[in-house]
């Protein structure tokens, strides 16, 4: 009795160190979040502002409102959810690139500078994982309208919950491309600013497990293997305890 039950600890130990091991192969799933939420910074004309477009020279070019961004995440792109046209596509096909494989380093070769120059000379980009892979749409077109031209930028505060003092960087899929944005800056209190210079879907990076004692690693998951190595686990559980129950009755 004591050593099927030995026997039962051991294997319960061993699963649960497969199916951690099993999450841990993959990127930090990016799957089972909501859509970033964009911090409001002030009201006028009795609407919410975000932000606002300034030109190359400082000055103020257009108000952005929070009535007109939509934000979608990739996970409402795999739900099937209705987005504006042409984003679900654009998501689907940028997560396919992360999905299989591809190294960031290879995606956004830009990315190596700013790492080394904000995070370590010693860090390198294929150390990051995707926290939030999402994108920004502007229904009112003044992204179109104001940030054609050189240096225009908006800058956009999202409240993403991230530690104060974890490296944090981003970047957006422009024509075919992924680009790094012109700054990403943790604030401290769990939102980060972004300055943008053109709008499209947005990759939030930050530190991958291990890298970092004191950054705050995504949400480690994929569903298909934690399922499946937790069921074999339930499954073994339940023949050794079908033994044990089958041992007792034949002994009396």
């Amino acid at each position: 009795m004591k050593r099927l039950l030995t026997i039962t600890l051991a294997i319960v130990l061993m699963l649960t160190i497969t199916v951690s091991a099993s999450a841990a192969q993959f990127v930090e799933s990016i799957t089972n979040k909501g859509a970033p939420e964009l911090v409001v910074i002030d009201v006028v004309d009795g609407k919410e502002v975000v932000g606002f477009i300034t030109g190359p020279d400082g000055n103020r070019l257009s108000t952005e409102y929070l009535e007109c961004l939509i934000i979608s995440s990739i996970t409402e792109a795999l739900s099937g959810a209705d987005l504006p046209e042409g984003v679900k596509e654009e998501l689907l096909k940028v997560y396919d690139e992360f999905n299989n494989g591809a190294k960031l380093s290879d995606l956004c070769p830009a990315l190596t500078e700013i790492v080394k120059e904000k995070w370590g000379a010693d860090k390198n980009v294929d150390d990051l994982v995707i926290k939030d892979l999402f994108d920004v749409t502007d229904v009112c077109d003044n992204f179109d309208k104001f940030l054609t031209g050189e240096g225009s930028t908006l800058d956009l505060t999202f409240d993403i919950g991230i530690a104060s003092g974890t490296f944090i960087t981003a970047m957006v899929y422009v024509d075919g491309k992924w680009v790094p944005v012109v700054d990403c800056i943790n604030n401290g209190d769990g939102t980060v600013t972004v300055k943008f210079d053109k709008i499209c879907p947005v990759a939030f990076l930050v530190p991958g497990s291990g890298q970092n004692m004191d950054v705050v690693s995504p949400t480690t998951s994929d569903a298909s293997n934690v399922v499946f190595w937790s069921a074999i686990m339930v499954l073994s559980l339940g023949a050794v305890l079908a033994l044990i129950v089958y041992r007792r009755k034949v002994k009396e």
